[in-house]
């Protein structure tokens, strides 16, 4: 039986294999579609749309947008990010997006560097800067930093990093611009694409009203499918997300958020049926003009 993942990075942001190289990894881990969707940037579609044509895998084309989960005027502190499947890497207002959030990036990562020099930890931003160039990775962010008090001893892994120093609740966090839900997915509707809410699970909503009505207001600014089966996903949750896929008429997707070597989780590990990919083909009809 074939499989697709439907999430996944390489170099041109923050994973570790290359994006010619993981057409082949997905062919030995018995998938037939694969989609590249690195955090904010389109860099790496061209050679891993190559890659998957000699490889014979089915290739998607997408992006995972980063959003202000405060839609509606409230302050939320959990994550959304909007994957977009399907896009054309060369569309203006993505890149637009692209450029802005790397520049939010550019100038929030000095600043957290900043914040813990001024608390003591000795670490400074072109250690950062070599990290990043050493793994080969084009997007520096947060992990990168992570990677440096691991290995300077002021963390002992990536959560504990994230916990202390560089989460919402860290003592060197320092929030950066973020794009409105709405633009995100406008962006991507633009460049031909769906608009899918990756990972729910880390909106940090756990009051079912609130999902509901969250999920509501995403629908109303045109987001087209949730993202089910993620590796943060216990059956419970894919339950869950799959009756708010159905309540509002939204397309299901899937993957496994792979990183390579940056996180445990494996290529193809959420075992997602073809027929996922299929159906979501099928969906971007409208899109494609």
């Amino acid at each position: 039986m074939l499989y697709c993942d439907l999430h996944t990075h390489s170099t041109a942001s923050d994973g570790t294999t290359d994006p010619q190289d993981l057409p082949r990894l997905a062919k030995a881990a018995g998938l037939g579609a694969l989609a590249l969707t690195d955090h904010d940037t389109t860099e790496g579609l061209v050679k891993c749309a190559a890659a998957s044509r000699t490889e014979n895998i089915e290739f998607v084309p997408g992006i995972e947008v980063s959003a202000d989960p405060s839609m509606d005027g409230r302050p939320r502190r959990g994550t959304l990010h909007i994957l977009g499947l399907f896009v054309r890497a060369n569309d203006s207002m993505l890149k637009a997006v692209s450029q802005r959030m790397k520049e939010a990036r550019d100038s929030r990562n000095p600043a957290i560097v900043e914040k813990l020099r001024d608390l003591g930890v000795d670490v400074n931003y072109s250690e950062v800067v070599d990290l990043a160039t050493r793994q080969g990775t084009k997007i520096i962010g947060r992990p990168h930093i992570a990677s440096v008090l691991i290995s300077k001893g002021y963390a002992r892994s990536m959560q504990d990093a994230f916990s202390r120093y560089l989460g919402q609740d860290g003592a060197a966090y320092v929030r950066r611009d973020r794009l409105a839900a709405s633009n995100a997915i406008e962006s991507i509707h633009h460049a031909g694409g769906l608009a899918i809410l990756a990972h729910p699970m880390q909106l940090g909503i756990r009051e079912p009203d609130l999902l509901i009505t969250f999920i509501h207001q995403l629908r109303e600014l045109g987001l087209d499918g949730i993202e089910t089966r993620h590796s943060d996903h216990g059956a419970k949750d894919i339950a869950q997300f799959e009756q708010l896929a159905d309540r509002f008429d939204l397309l299901t997707s899937g993957g496994s958020d792979f990183h390579g070597t940056r996180k445990s989780v494996r290529l193809g590990d959420q075992k997602i049926p073809i027929e996922v990919y299929k159906r979501l083909v099928n969906a971007t009809t409208p899109f494609r003009s």
